[in-house]
């Protein structure tokens, strides 16, 4: 009776304190099945590809240990020794904190090496690096860009921290604007090619509510912009802009099932719009080819509602026949006046400032009669936006202005 007790005893312990594995081997399965049970477990809860930068793990994890349990009363308690190694951190974190500001690009490469680089610290470095090319005297600013070569370090980085491969950096619009031109600078479109395939291919087949998917599109957009900005400004000019926003959009028009319209519309327009406001600022200065203006005029439709697509359309045509006699400006007049009060406020703001850039245009080449009609049709029609000026998205403000008092010169006399 007694050795059926002890083995039963024996036996519920058994149950209730596992023996720990005997070998190497045991021990090494054991691992394995904890490693893999926790990323399971990290995966439910941070589901790779799309997750939230403000969400992620690595978040997560910093917050805890940032909690007050890991050093409240620590000083308060600890000995002699522990304050003076401690003082000693602090003189440590202090020389750290002068190197950031004094050397951010060499201490964001000692950052990477360590472990411990963070997007703040990438912006840092990536706007002292610009600074640095625009004063230096010995190199033009595209050479200085290139040559410090702030865009390779930037990838590696995002490659070994795992950014490049979950994407969630697109999230932050500063980092990748302050990170194109370099990019573009050095010729490494490679990476961005690949991101934003990666990224429109996530964006059809992940599971996401309907405010996650279009701040999804809207961050593509926003990179797609940012290229062509970045190669008409330091790369090779608008009309590789243009080529290299046809070459995206085709591959946005090829994925399966089809995108619809609202897709094509977050992913291009903000570039497309930019290309035109930007060719329009440049007409007299910028050479495009007719093949490329051509195919870029057909896409407008796939991007742009059906009024701000007219609008479009009438400024390109403007912008190719500005030198004759007589500028077609009737298409832009007649588009203005048969707008109704539905249109959205983006649509209505978008249209004056495309109304604003003809005006430019047509200023600029003498024709002050055309310009004065268009001007006059954009206050009948959209009188409470005239006085809105600071609301236009990225209008250029000095040039519309300069317009504005030129055009009241010629309607009061």
């Amino acid at each position: 009776m007694r050795q059926t007790l002890s083995h039963g005893w024996r036996f519920l312990t058994s149950k209730l304190h596992q023996p720990l594995p005997l070998n190497r081997r045991e021990s090494q399965k054991l691992l394995t099945l904890l490693n893999d049970s926790f990323k399971r477990n990290l995966d439910r809860q941070y589901p790779p590809g799309l997750a939230d930068s403000e969400y992620s793990p690595d978040d997560h994890f910093k917050a805890l240990l940032r909690s007050p349990l890991f050093g409240s009363d620590r000083l308060r308690h600890a000995s002699p020794s522990q304050k003076r190694a401690d003082g000693h951190r602090d003189a440590a974190q202090l020389h750290d904190l002068m190197f950031a500001v004094k050397a951010p690009i060499e201490y964001f490469k000692q950052q990477v090496a360590t472990g411990a680089a963070n997007m703040d610290l990438a912006k840092l470095a990536l706007d002292s690096q610009k600074k640095k090319a625009l004063a230096s005297a010995s190199l033009d600013v595209n050479e200085s860009m290139k040559s410090s070569g702030i865009g390779s370090v930037m990838v590696n980085w995002l490659w070994s921290s795992g950014q490049y491969e979950r994407l969630d950096f697109l999230r932050d619009r500063e980092f990748v604007a302050r990170l194109m031109p370099f990019l573009v600078v050095g010729g490494q479109y490679k990476p961005i090619w690949e991101w934003l395939q990666r990224s429109r291919t996530l964006s059809t087949v992940q599971t996401q509510t309907h405010e996650a998917w279009v701040l999804f599109q809207k961050d593509i957009g926003s990179m797609v912009r940012n290229l062509v900005k970045s190669e008409t400004t330091y790369g090779q000019g608008l009309q590789s802009a243009m080529q290299l926003f046809l070459t995206n959009y085709k591959a946005s028009t090829l994925l399966s099932p089809a995108p619809s319209f609202l897709t094509l519309s977050m992913n291009n327009h903000p570039a497309g719009s930019f290309l035109i406001m930007e060719w329009a600022s440049n007409v007299t200065s910028v050479q495009l080819q007719a093949p490329v203006i051509e195919k870029f005029g057909r896409s407008v439709d796939s991007w742009a509602s059906p009024h701000l697509s007219v609008s479009y359309g009438a400024l390109i045509q403007l912008l190719l026949n500005r030198e004759a006699n007589n500028p077609p400006v009737q298409p832009l007049i007649t588009a203005f006046e048969s707008f109704e009060t539905s249109l959205s406020k983006f649509e209505r703001l978008s249209v004056v400032r495309v109304g604003l850039k003809a005006v430019e245009v047509l200023l600029t080449q003498g024709s002050l009669k055309e310009a004065a009609q268009v001007m006059k049709t954009l206050q009948v029609k959209f009188a409470s936006e005239l006085g809105a000026d600071d609301e236009l998205p990225n209008p250029r403000k000095e040039d519309e202005d300069a317009a504005l008092r030129s055009l009241n010169l010629i309607l009061a006399t």
